[in-house]
């Protein structure tokens, strides 16, 4: 289910009640701080919820907030909460011996749970990605069932880069999915988190298929931004993912297809749909099929042939036709 709220049209003095009460009920209680000039204070809120599950991406004028024994005590859902920040950040936390200091950059990751007291403050207004997890579905995962302490995962590591690019994965497939399969897909997460914070057993095996996932999902990122070069090979993608060729190669086996087989196809794909649409107007098929990483005409015009059954020169002509 896609929700969305703004405090924009609300009055000014009730923005920030509103605006906590909101955050309490999708994620957790907190306590604004100081805010100088309320009356221009906002806040934004969307993203997908899925049964005891969301993803959203917040926007608040609060530079500090906090969360306090009483806030706690207030909440009656345990869950936990990975935050994705897009401005530098210092998270204070509060176990029950030492403080805990966090300094976050744009593109890491703060991984807590209901129980933990914090004080944060956003260098400006914050904004943040937010993965809510119910707690049944990430503590039989973790070793001992709950997070030793808050901690921060930073984005630029292997396991942050692949949890962001599961995240990103999930924003764009979960609103397009019913309500049961978008639960899935934000479930599929868990496992990658299990792994950040320390897996049980039960956790290491489904972080091996969550692993599994969020490295092909990161090589159809890549594939995607370097479609049209044509010196993308397994060497050079497995290169730049950080992984060995042979894992790559082992990434396409379940689906029966290959790396290569898979950046044919979607090269084809993409020339049929220039050939055939508005930006092909004018534009001679050997352009479009080099322009998107072809090297040779006689290998293109035989897959194309085989992939779609027919030659270049009658899609065109159908396109013209219903034009």
């Amino acid at each position: 289910m896609q929700v969305h709220f703004s405090t924009d049209d609300l009055p000014p003095r009730d923005r920030v009640r509103f605006w906590c009460d909101y955050f309490a009920k999708q994620a957790h209680s907190i306590t604004p701080g100081e805010i100088p000039d309320p009356g221009a204070f906002r806040a934004e809120a969307g993203g997908q919820v899925a049964g005891e599950f969301a993803l959203l991406d917040i926007e608040t004028g609060l530079e500090r907030v906090r969360r306090t024994a009483a806030d706690v005590a207030r909440d009656k859902t345990e869950a936990f909460f990975i935050r994705r920040f897009r401005r530098p950040l210092i998270w204070r936390a509060a176990p029950r011996s030492t403080l805990v200091d966090l300094i976050h950059e744009p593109g890491d990751f703060c991984v807590s749970s209901t129980e933990w007291r914090f004080d944060a403050e956003s260098k400006g207004a914050a904004s943040f990605g937010l993965l809510v997890i119910p707690q049944g579905a990430l503590s039989p995962l973790l070793a001992g069932g709950r997070l030793a302490r808050p901690f921060r995962l930073p984005g630029a590591s292997p396991l942050g880069s692949l949890l962001g690019t599961a995240v990103d994965a999930a924003k764009a497939q979960a609103p397009l999915l019913p309500d049961k399969l978008g639960e899935a897909v934000l479930r599929n997460l868990c496992g990658l988190v299990a792994l950040a914070c320390g897996a049980s057993d039960e956790g290491a095996e489904q972080g091996r298929v969550s692993l599994r996932s969020a490295q092909f999902a990161a090589v159809e990122r890549h594939v995607d931004l370097h479609l049209a070069d044509p010196g993308l090979t397994p060497a050079s993608a497995a290169g730049a993912l950080g992984i060995s060729v042979r894992q790559l190669h082992r990434l396409f086996e379940p689906s029966g297809s290959s790396f290569a087989r898979y950046v044919l196809r979607q090269r084809l794909l993409r020339c049929r749909d220039t050939i055939a649409g508005a930006t092909g107007t004018g534009r001679s098929v050997i352009d479009i099929a080099f322009g998107w990483g072809f090297n040779s005409m006689a290998t293109f015009y035989r897959a194309f042939a085989s992939e779609f059954g027919g030659a270049t020169a009658v899609l065109r002509t159908a396109s013209r036709r219903e034009d």
